[in-house]
């Protein structure tokens, strides 16, 4: 490679090396290597044109990256709150059913048991009434999200020119959004367009009802069944139970996906397509026809080990390949943090908020977003 006698700088001898170029994007780094002629005296560098070509393609990327990261930070805090509400009416959905008679398999981290036990339980506390109590108020909660999403694209165009100004008229809203193809989409909506497009459909549905339970007292329940008239298109909108715990579980997964909190792998991507599947009324675009896969409750024991409560979660998923043989299975995880016989914390994660490690190590204040309150 050296095309120079000496350093047209210093002088100095002239070497062939592999170098790092490191670049920043937020909290992550990432260093591009190549080979490039550096001066041993000086340290100056001089890249061949290819060299220098791919170094300022990866600091193209990381600038992308880079400016990704920023909005999403944005959107985590415009909305912060609100996923956080509608993670505390899902829990109190689920607390609600959980006399619904899914299997409870019970493992204790780091001993393998002589034989696999799992129990079905019946909840005392179960009260269907209270999901009906609430449903509205997901209903709202779930609309309110998805608004923000939209919103916040909308607002991400604006400050880069792709559009002159943030419409305030959901009517307006929902014919730019309509124009995707000269928006600046999230990575996830161009790596997942299918999801923009449902998500999309499901916005614009939705927008004659947006107000009806707030402003209008435009909504009935009746059952299991959420009634809401539009009084500006003389319309109505029923959901089933389903379909409003749905809505609210599609949106918080998406709404958790754009802010980078977790990534959409195909165990996402199946939870996604049953909850459009329940939404196909609203939406009114063609199903996935994903099939309800098995679901296991799992109560993980882990048994304190000096400060830390290790819990094995590749255990808890050989168990579960090994029970559920040639089964689609997906399972929520309670963890209890034992110290000997007494209960230390406990913590409860849903399906999709499972962390894909093979060891979780929990502290007596970690994982606050998961802690349950310890009752007797």
């Amino acid at each position: 490679m050296a095309s120079f006698d000496g350093c047209p700088v210093c002088g100095g001898a002239i070497a062939e090396r592999e170098v790092g170029n490191d670049m920043h994007a937020g909290v992550v780094r990432e260093t591009a290597r190549i080979n490039a002629e550096v001066c041993l005296k000086c340290g100056e560098r001089f890249y061949e044109p290819e060299g220098a070509q791919r170094v300022e393609h990866s600091r193209s990327k990381h600038e992308a990256k880079r400016t990704a990261i920023v909005q999403n930070e944005a959107l985590r805090a415009k909305m912060e709150y609100e996923i956080w509400f509608l993670s505390f009416l899902e829990q109190r959905i689920d607390r609600a059913r959980e006399n619904d008679q899914s299997p409870v398999l019970r493992i204790t981290s780091g001993v393998v048991p002589a034989n696999i036990k799992m129990t079905f339980e019946d909840s005392l506390s179960n009260d269907e009434s209270l999901i009906h109590a609430i449903m509205p108020l997901t209903f709202v909660g779930s609309f309110k999200v998805l608004d923000m999403i939209f919103e916040w694209i909308l607002e991400e165009n604006c400050k880069v020119g792709k559009i002159p100004q943030v419409p305030w008229r959901f009517a307006d809203k929902e014919k730019m959004l309509k124009k995707a193809s000269i928006l600046q989409l999230p990575r996830l909506f161009d790596t997942h367009p299918h999801l923009l497009t449902y998500a999309r459909a499901v916005f614009c549905k939705l927008v004659p009802y947006r107000n009806e339970v707030l402003h209008s007292n435009s909504f009935s329940v009746s059952g299991d069944e959420l009634t809401l008239s539009s009084s500006r298109k003389g319309t109505t909108l029923t959901f089933s139970g389903d379909q409003v715990d749905g809505l609210a579980r599609f949106v918080r997964i998406l709404a958790r996906a754009l802010i980078g909190e977790i990534s959409v792998d195909e165990y996402k991507h199946r939870v996604i397509r049953r909850y459009l599947d329940v939404l196909a009324p609203v939406h009114g675009l063609k199903t996935f026809n994903q099939q309800m896969s098995r679901f296991v409750r799992v109560e993980l024991t882990a048994p304190r080990k000096g400060p830390a409560f290790p819990a094995n979660l590749k255990q808890v998923r050989d168990l579960i390949s090994k029970t559920f043989r040639d089964q689609d299975v997906f399972f929520d995880l309670k963890v209890i943090a034992v110290d000997g016989e007494e209960i230390v914390s406990k913590w409860h994660f849903a399906p999709d908020e499972v962390p894909d490690v093979d060891v979780l190590t929990f502290y007596e204040e970690s994982h606050k977003a998961h802690r349950e309150e310890i009752i007797g």
